[in-house]
């Protein structure tokens, strides 16, 4: 096994636990992208780094090194989207909810409403 692999596996069990354990908000979302955008600004200005980085952890280029970690970084933007979008749907929900459960009581709240108790007792 090579030592990069179990760093990714390790990584990504990270984002995973973080996701799953609600323990992601605002803040460190923008604290992991910001960490991203160091890291590439770290990385574009010493190409080097990133070749030495990568043979440390036994990947072949530092090219490679870097398309790992982007698809890991994807990989993070892809839950934090569907986190969102979960959210949204949850919303959605309790709104449809309330607003089913506030058109169902007009009728019994409007005594001129037809179905009343009003309309049996005049015919």
């Amino acid at each position: 096994m090579k030592p990069i692999q179990p760093i990714l596996i390790l990584f990504l069990l990270v984002i995973a636990s973080a996701y799953y354990l609600r323990l992601r908000n605002k803040t460190y979302d923008r604290l992991i992208v910001l960490l991203f955008i160091l890291a590439g600004v770290v990385l574009v200005l010493m190409p080097d780094l990133s070749a030495r980085i990568a043979r440390m952890v036994g990947v072949g280029r530092g090219a490679d090194l870097v398309l790992y970690l982007g698809l890991l970084a994807l990989a993070f933007v892809c839950l934090l989207l569907y986190s969102k979008m979960r959210e949204l749907e949850v919303a959605l929900t309790d709104l449809a909810r309330a607003i089913a459960i506030a058109e169902a009581r007009k009728p019994l709240d409007d005594p001129s409403a037809p179905g009343s108790d009003n309309d049996d007792a005049q015919a």
